[in-house]
């Protein structure tokens, strides 16, 4: 699927936004030159990029980043007036630059088409359902939109900030810098850079358990196999930790790999912002499935950054709903957490039950 430019832009509109208001910021920053790094200009230039991406999608964002880049090394690197970098430190600054500008390009993107496939399919289902129905449905999708961006917005900033901050560090000239502290800040800029990996398959995850309902593969599973293979997409994370199972019947009806998903995610949750051991526990009882999991808090200053749970939250929902089913998540003992999906059965199960 093909992203086109927004409706009320004109091409050659796009070319001057792409083209000419860089310019313009760089003019207006022009005078503080002596006062500003390069870091700071980049990170200015940064919201010039993540608004084009949101307005003209993937292809806009990345034609602006390399004006912007290029902009930079003109009147911001010396020697002034000039492309050429005397110094090799710069081109790190560069090429973080045109990859956060490529990955928010990339997320914006994704997120419109998206977005574009959630309304195709509400306008399916309005030939189809009543208007009760398509008022909540409609509020739904919203709901997710905006919990969404939300989280986008949470969880980039502070993977974002690290990565400029360690690559300000190793381009400043000014700093003489010991292999050693060379090599840390290249972790960091590796480490956070796979946060932000992680969050865009959390946004993938969303994606595939927002797709219409009528593609729910209801299937009659082995509560043990969604356990073991939630914990395997999460392995790296899951790796040594204590955790029990209490599985009180073994075999329910739902959607495999949606199940799996949101477990998953409740599992992530529980170990980023709760203390060992972990307690997986399934029952049925009054016509409804449960799975839940269970920890204690950890300590504030032990809960794990960089780790926003508001896209796990979304996705379990996200799953339950498509179950008719609910997405709990409670405190029940003042010093514990405890995550529910809790979903009916089928009226031909429950009724011979």
């Amino acid at each position: 699927m093909k992203l086109t430019p927004a409706r009320h832009y004109a091409v050659w509109q796009l070319m001057l936004l792409a083209l000419l208001v860089p310019v313009l910021i760089a003019l207006l920053l022009l005078p503080g030159r002596d006062l500003l790094t390069t870091t700071d200009v980049a990170m200015l230039q940064l919201l010039w990029v993540t608004w084009m991406a949101q307005q003209a999608g993937q292809r806009w964002a990345v034609i602006t980043t390399v004006s912007s880049v290029l902009l930079l090394d003109w009147f911001f690197v010396e020697p002034y007036n000039t492309l050429y970098v005397h110094q090799i430190d710069y081109l790190i600054t560069f090429i973080v630059m045109l990859l956060l500008g490529s990955f928010i390009g990339r997320l914006s993107g994704r997120l419109r088409i998206e977005l574009a496939r959630a309304k195709k399919h509400m306008r399916q289902r309005q030939l189809l359902a009543n208007k009760t129905r398509q008022a909540r449905f409609q509020a739904e999708l919203e709901h997710s939109r905006a919990m969404l961006l939300r989280s986008i917005s949470h969880d980039l900033r502070t993977p974002l900030a690290t990565i400029m901050g360690a690559s300000s560090m190793l381009a400043d000239k000014e700093l003489t810098l010991s292999r050693e502290v060379i090599k840390q800040q290249a972790e960091n800029i590796f480490q956070q850079s796979s946060l932000l990996s992680q969050h865009f398959d959390k946004v993938m995850e969303l994606s595939r358990v927002q797709q219409p309902q009528q593609t729910l593969a209801l299937v009659e599973l082995d509560v043990a196999d969604i356990v073991s293979a939630a914990i395997s997409r999460r392995a790296q994370l899951l790796n040594g930790l204590p955790l029990q199972t209490e599985l009180t019947g073994s075999r329910c009806i739902a959607d495999s790999t949606l199940l799996e998903i949101a477990l998953a995610n409740m599992l992530e949750n529980a170990v980023r912002h709760g203390a060992a051991p972990v307690i997986v526990s399934f029952t049925q009882n009054n016509g409804y499935y449960s799975l839940q999991v269970s920890n204690a808090l950890a300590p504030r200053h032990h809960s794990q950054r960089d780790s926003g749970t508001g896209l796990g939250t979304a996705i379990c929902k996200a799953v339950m709903q498509l179950h008719d089913g609910q997405f709990i998540l409670q405190a029940p003992s003042g010093n514990g957490v405890l995550a529910q999906l809790r979903w009916p059965l089928p009226a031909n199960v429950a009724t011979e039950s």
